[in-house]
């Protein structure tokens, strides 16, 4: 033990975290340097804290029990002396602890708290409604605004204390925690603060209202044995105090740690998880309290493999608890709201538990849940880095919480075409707001079609709208949503594909099918991304919620993009052609779409033939499925022919090579485009004799798209695609144009 280091606590508390694992790195209970140069002792290990807080050796009167002051070692002068000074619960021992405890501990039961949550709600409404009314736009400190007024107005009503009185009584308590004040500062505050207190309980005496200050006068006036003036004073100044700062901290510890892990709170829009989850885990990994004064051994206590002598103060080090990795592993650093353990002893334990501990968790979960329900897109307004800690060692929180209540960006990164033929620039342009029916997507990848190519080559009438943006293979998350819109929500991960929707009133419409490709080729005036209206290879997009589809987990942004198209068309070919289990598919072109539809079709059990004139294919087409590989329809005939052939390549005079090789009463389904040449059927092809068909398909149905999704999910289909950041947008566009991309180009945003 004399052979450690005492590690010097920094006043200004810069890093909280790090100063608790040079602590730690010396033991769960370890010896460390007060202002002042008293010596004192840190406790870091949950299990010897554990030991601590419910040990009846351990006092919390420094006025009987630190030794230091008791001889006169210690003076008025010490930096802290005001956590000596104070006569309340948190410095009683015994019996008087439980004395001091008793008045107020009614008032914090389960069932009275949960009373008081209309009032609560309403102090969080009122809140939110006055950021609100800021101007927009502009950054606004989410602490001072928000997380210390609620807590701050909830306990004082609770206390009866006037509105215009509560700055100056609550300013004592947090000039208390502020450890780098002078010794001179710390003994005025104390006076100051206890002066306060004592003016405001006469006031009581006078006029007592219905609040807990004038329960406890009263009680003191029934008992003049149950509370002294001291004590009563050093009661209001635990509570008012306790009831604020911790709590402020909570709010905004919570605030932060969602805003640097999106995920984490995409899990609790998502419903699974809670908000009793995130401010469980905020409470273990961010403490609100980080180092708490002071508890005094009555005699030498043998902890965590040390001896503390009697009589010299010891420090519960909250911050360092919750992140032990004894208790919680490795990661123990790391925020996960998933986390299964996330016990912490961040409100104490046993006789020293929080009495306020269930209306602080109450004020927590209303303010978060009302706080990000009335700003979804609510965001920091500076670098988290940047963010500035409370500035003292008692307390862990921040100096400020800069945020901006709506966060989402006025421009964003689009591919635009600028005219037919020309290279897709990437500019900054306006981000699009979404509208009744609409949400807003934060594209995260899309993949890069051959129509996309088509299009801007000039074959497919050139979109009207300005700027052009084309693309229809969009996965990302909704990042607003528009009137109208109840199923989806914030957070949700989305695919968006290529007709939008319909204009209800044709003679198309009032047939009431299903979206599908047909209906974007017959609608009189349908909506089609990339065609009709502005498509996805931008960083944001709208589209219209009914067209969307919800990503299954297991499936990331860039494995989704090209099966929102590419994907979609094959198996919805596949499903068109209603293959039997003895029947034999052969798909034809094993490119973009060929190489999912081998990989549909043996995920199905199909006998599965790859037709392709590229030798350099052979091989991983087998990998992909195929059984047999052909070069054409000739050779599939003498293979045995197909009872399916899924044409999924652009050449249409291959289709009609194909037909060599289909069975009697086969299908071949037309899965794509050839913008030009034409299919035909030659004048000897026996197709009316063998009862065979020619079958079109596209997209056909959003429950096809859920289910080609669901086959990636479960590792039966895996995209193989060549990925490009936006900033080579030109460059994927130009390698797909020359057929050199294997299999799709997916660009991420």
């Amino acid at each position: 033990m004399e052979s450690r280091c005492p590690v010097a606590l920094d006043p200004l508390g810069a890093d909280i975290h790090a100063e608790g694992s040079r602590i730690r790195a010396q033991g769960p209970v370890a010896p460390i340097e007060l202002p002042g140069g008293v010596k004192a002792w840190s406790v870091t290990g949950h299990a010897a804290a554990r030991e601590i807080l419910a040990d009846h050796r351990f006092s919390k009167d420094g006025r009987r029990h630190f030794d230091a002051y008791v001889d006169g070692t210690v003076g008025e002068d010490f930096p802290l002396i005001g956590w000596v000074l104070m006569e309340n619960m948190t410095t009683a021992y015994g019996a008087d602890h439980t004395r001091l405890r008793k008045p107020c501990s009614h008032a914090f039961t389960p069932r009275r708290v949960e009373a008081l949550r209309p009032a609560v709600e309403a102090i969080a409404t009122g809140l939110l409604d006055e950021l609100a009314a800021l101007p927009a736009g502009e950054p606004v400190d989410l602490k001072g605004l928000f997380a210390h007024p609620l807590p701050a107005r909830a306990i004082c009503d609770l206390f009866g204390v006037p509105a215009e009185a509560r700055a100056e009584m609550l300013r004592g308590g947090e000039v208390n925690v502020d450890t780098s004040i002078s010794p001179e500062e710390a003994a005025a505050n104390v006076a100051r603060w206890h002066q306060e207190m004592l003016d405001f309980v006469d006031s009581k005496r006078r006029s007592p209202g219905d609040d807990l200050t004038s329960d406890l006068v009263a009680a003191q006036q029934a008992d003049s044995s149950l509370l002294s003036d001291d004590e009563l004073v050093g009661t209001l100044h635990i509570m008012l105090a306790t009831g604020t700062e911790p709590v402020k901290n909570l709010i905004a510890n919570a605030v932060l740690a969602l805003l640097t892990h999106p995920e984490q709170l995409a899990l609790v829009r998502s419903g699974e998880a809670t908000w009793q989850d995130v401010i469980q885990e905020t409470l273990r990994v961010e403490a609100p309290v980080a180092h708490l004064p002071f508890r005094f051994p009555v005699e030498d206590v043998e902890i965590g493999g040390v001896t503390i002598p009697k009589g010299e103060p010891v420090l519960v080090n909250y911050a360092a608890i919750g992140r032990d990795p004894e208790m919680h592993g490795a990661d123990a650093d790391r925020f996960d709201i998933t986390r299964a353990d996330k016990e912490s002893l961040s409100f104490g334990h046993a006789i020293y538990r929080c009495i306020g501990r269930p209306l602080a968790l109450l004020e927590a979960e209303i303010a978060l849940a009302a706080l990000f329900e009335r700003f979804p897109h609510l965001g920091l307004a500076v670098p988290a880095e940047s963010i500035a800690p409370q500035g003292t060692f008692i307390m862990n929180g921040v100096a400020e919480l800069p945020v901006l209540l709506d966060a989402r960006p006025t421009t964003m990164k689009a591919a635009v075409v600028p005219e037919v033929g020309a290279t897709w620039e990437l500019r900054d342009v306006p981000v699009p707001q979404p509208g009744p029916g609409q949400v807003l997507i934060r594209v995260r990848a899309s993949g890069l079609c051959h129509n996309d190519l088509w299009l801007t080559d000039g074959h497919f009438p050139f979109p009207e709208f300005d700027p052009v943006v084309v693309g229809h293979e969009a996965a990302g998350d909704v990042a607003a949503v528009g009137p109208g819109v109840t199923r989806l929500k914030v957070g949700d991960r989305v695919g968006a594909t290529w007709v939008q929707g319909t204009c209800g009133t044709c003679d198309y419409c009032k047939l009431n099918l299903p979206l599908t490709g047909q209906s974007g080729m017959n609608c009189a005036a349908p909506v089609m991304s990339g065609l009709t209206v502005p498509g996805h290879h931008a960083e944001y997009i709208t589209v219209l919620a009914d067209s969307t589809v919800l990503l299954p987990d297991e499936v990331s942004y860039v494995q989704a993009a090209p099966v929102l198209c590419a994907g979609y068309t094959s198996w919805s070919a596949l499903r068109a052609a209603d293959p039997k289990p003895h029947e034999r598919v052969a798909v034809l072109g094993i490119g973009g779409l060929g190489h999912l539809a081998l990989q549909f079709s043996r995920a199905c059990g199909f006998d599965t033939v790859a037709i392709t004139r590229s030798p350099d294919k052979h091989d991983l087409a087998r990998e992909l499925g195929a059984a047999t590989v052909v070069a054409d329809g000739a050779e599939l005939a003498a293979a045995g022919g197909a009872d399916v052939i899924l044409v999924t390549g652009t050449s249409y005079e291959a289709a009609t090579d194909a037909l060599q090789g289909l069975r009697p009463n086969g299908r071949l389904v037309l899965a794509t485009i050839d913008p030009e040449g034409s299919f035909s059927i030659g004048p000897a092809s026996p197709v009316w004799a063998q009862r065979q068909q020619i079958i079109g398909a596209t997209h056909n149905g959003l429950e096809h798209l859920t289910e080609a999704l669901r086959l990636v999910a479960e590792g039966k289909v895996d995209p193989i695609v060549e990925v490009f950041p936006k900033e080579r947008i030109a460059e994927a566009v130009a390698l797909a144009a020359k057929g050199e991309v294997r299999f799709r180009a997916v660009v991420t945003y």
